[in-house]
């Protein structure tokens, strides 16, 4: 009987913390998002809100520096 009584308690434990964690609620942190703008969302929790933006959709293509845009030197006189 003494052997019986050293395995109950820690298998009523593990019991006991199983269902703890299958009876405790799920986190209502969910956020509640709406679109403001175009590229603009508002999200807001219980407590806090934040927004977030994104650039818009660049329609031109950049070239970048040496072929536009940028500071250009000129070292003059090449194929002369």
């Amino acid at each position: 009987m003494k052997s019986l009584s050293r395995y109950v308690a820690p298998v009523l434990a593990a019991a006991g913390i199983g269902a703890a964690i299958v009876a405790a609620p799920a986190a209502a942190a969910a956020p509640q998002c709406t679109n403001i703008g175009p590229n603009t969302t508002q999200c807001q929790t219980n407590g806090s809100s934040q927004i977030v933006t994104s650039p818009s959709v660049q329609t031109s293509p950049y070239w970048g520096w040496p072929w536009g845009g940028g500071i250009s030197i000129s070292l003059g006189g090449w194929g002369k």
